[in-house]
């Protein structure tokens, strides 16, 4: 179609208009009654469900953290060391997990978990060179000479 005037220009809104509400029926398809239908109400609807769906995934991503939380509270209370204690011990050993795989490992592999417990309470019961009780066995100091 060739447009020659403002006038035709203003009237050739086909296409446009059509995709435009084509992608809004499409995201309504799933919706209920005339909220799927009729153009003017579904984009309504749309629009608040795409609202409701970003404040969602935020909301989900904060509530799977509080559980992974729960359950490494629970798999760490088992075997009587800290969470928070455990988190930098495994720091400071090198070892790189984070909370999802620690989660997963203190529900389906215990005898994993139960290691890095032990190496935990291990590393806080050893003493180094920082401690009030003085230096470890076999280690001579400054202050010894």
């Amino acid at each position: 179609m060739v447009i020659v005037s403002p006038t035709l220009f203003a009237r050739a809104r086909g296409p446009d208009r059509f995709w435009k509400r084509r992608r809004i029926l499409a995201l309504s398809a799933h919706f209920f009654g005339r909220k799927q239908n009729c153009y003017s109400i579904a984009i309504k609807y749309v629009h608040r469900a795409l609202r409701y769906g970003t404040r969602a995934r935020t909301l989900r991503k904060r509530e799977i953290k509080s559980l992974w939380k729960t359950r490494l509270n629970a798999g760490c209370q088992e075997f009587g060391v800290d969470f928070k204690q455990m988190h930098s011990v495994l720091d400071d050993a090198g070892v790189a997990l984070d909370r999802k795989i620690l989660q997963n490992m203190a529900i389906f592999e215990p005898r994993s978990f139960r290691g890095l417990a032990m190496l935990t309470k291990a590393k806080l019961s050893e003493n180094g060179l920082n401690s009030l009780e003085g230096p470890p066995d076999g280690v001579v100091t400054r202050g010894m000479i």
